[in-house]
């Protein structure tokens, strides 16, 4: 009896193994069917439905290799199959997965793919890509949902880093702010090329400089010759002061990375170095460059890169170059404002100031400049009036000519009367009078000079020149 049982026994196990692998030889048939886009592929696959349609995972798996081939359609049919199999017992989450993959990649209805992807977290909480891809797909929805859905997650999946994750998340809908605030947090030593790439990008364009240059440097260690994280590495160091540092990174990275065009951006930061660096002659070749490359679409504006080179030849007091480049800025900057004109007529002053052989030229520049830019721009009348005044003194010895006269006693029409005064213009107010009164004075305008003196004791009670002429007898 016993043998005639384990022949039983064999018979029915043999027959069980042939009818296993003729269900996944099927099943292989079909999945290298799909492939390959074989003429009989829906022959094969109807065939391995039918041998596996109560196999979940099996259904999965065909339903996987139509979305490679981006059929949706008989995707969607075998993610739905593979849903049906797991019934009554369970509802097979990988199913909605891939169908909330589908709706993500190929519909209009991101809400759908969302509630396809909760489908899979409510049926097995413990697996974080249903939280990943649901807040992918929530992110342009509201990326602070899409965020507390990955919060939620750490609950199930407690060994899931999810700061790094989260700010992902932030960084594609745009935020790099909390994208630099959860990066922060996560552990640098695990992030990858791609996070580290976010992460020195957030932290650099929020300021946070140390940070951008501590994720550069842990991506230098993966990619040596990565151009970003070089690049990166070498404008913080500039932000941070660190121009020698800095300036170690300008080789390696036009000379030391994979990097197969530079920009004009590029070309300007390493001018700011060598200008920190005080080294004029790679300052102004790079400043060359940078003005060679820029266009319309730049990042940086040609007018910014001419206004900087103005500025640099304006500190080594090489005048007519900074008056070149400034008059350069001026002429393509859209939106001249008052700041920029006021600019030019520093540059004039300067220039006066330095060479006595064209002071009165040039001073006289400058005070038609602000006579102009008052008159154009009326908010800034009374700044640009007293600015006149104060330029058009300096051609004035002792006030023997009254020049500032007009200026000055325009600055008082305007403040004079003025109740609510900044103190900016009582300064201004101040100055006005303290030149009238002694202009008065020196006129022998005795009383003149007293009144003067009273209107500037009403502002600074304690103004000793003021005291003095007040005092007269």
């Amino acid at each position: 009896m016993k043998t005639i049982k384990y022949l039983v026994m064999g018979v029915m196990l043999a027959g069980f193994s042939a009818t296993a692998n003729a269900q996944e030889a099927e099943l292989n048939a079909a999945l290298d069917g799909i492939k390959s886009k074989a003429p009989n592929v829906a022959e094969l696959a109807k065939t391995a439905y039918k041998k596996n349609k109560k196999n979940p995972e099996a259904l999965i798996k065909v339903a996987r290799a139509f979305y490679a081939q981006k059929d949706t359609a008989n995707a969607a049919l075998f993610a739905n199959y593979a849903n049906e199999a797991g019934k009554p017992k369970y509802q097979f989450a990988p199913a909605y997965l891939l169908l909330g993959d589908i709706e993500s990649a190929y519909g209009t209805d991101g809400g759908k793919a969302a509630g396809y992807y909760n489908q899979a977290i409510n049926f097995d909480k413990t697996n974080p890509e249903g939280y990943k891809k649901w807040a992918m797909v929530y992110r342009k929805i509201s990326p602070s949902q899409a965020a507390a859905k990955l919060k939620e997650m750490k609950q199930y999946c407690p060994n899931e880093d999810i700061d790094a994750f989260t700010a992902h998340i932030y960084m594609l809908a745009g935020d790099e702010k909390q994208a630099y605030e959860n990066f922060a947090k996560s552990d640098i030593t695990k992030l990858d090329k791609s996070y580290l790439n976010e992460f020195v990008r957030c932290s650099y364009f929020t300021g946070h400089f140390e940070d951008a240059l501590r994720a550069a440097e842990a991506g230098l260690k993966l990619e040596p010759r990565n151009p970003t994280f070089t690049r990166l590495a070498m404008f913080s160091n500039y932000e941070l002061k660190n121009y020698e540092a800095a300036k170690i990174y300008i080789n390696k990275y036009f000379n030391e990375t994979d990097s197969a065009k530079f920009s004009e951006y590029d070309h300007f930061y390493t001018a700011l170095i060598y200008q920190a660096l005080e080294d004029k002659v790679n300052m102004y070749a790079e400043y060359d460059k940078a003005l060679e490359l820029v266009n319309d679409s730049s990042m940086i504006k040609r007018w910014s890169i001419l206004k900087s080179v103005s500025d640099s030849y304006l500190k080594d007091k090489e005048f007519d170059n900074a008056i070149k480049y400034y008059n350069e800025y001026l002429a393509c900057k859209p939106d001249v404002n008052f700041d920029d004109e006021e600019g030019l007529a520093i540059i004039y002053s300067k220039y006066g100031e330095a060479d006595p052989s064209k002071k009165a030229e040039y001073i006289q520049k400058a005070v038609d400049l602000f006579r102009a830019a008052g008159e154009k721009f009326p908010v800034q009348q009374v700044y640009a009036t007293y600015m006149a005044a104060s330029n058009v003194n300096k051609l004035d010895d002792n006030m023997k000519n009254s020049l500032a006269k007009p200026d000055y006693l325009k600055v008082i029409e305007l403040l004079g009367s003025k109740a609510d005064r900044t103190k900016g213009e009582d300064i201004m107010l101040k100055t006005a009078y303290h030149y009238m009164m002694f202009n008065s004075y020196i006129n022998k305008n005795v009383a003149g000079a007293k009144d003067y003196a009273g209107k500037i004791l009403a502002i600074d009670p304690e103004y000793k020149p003021a005291l003095e002429i007040k005092n007269l007898k």
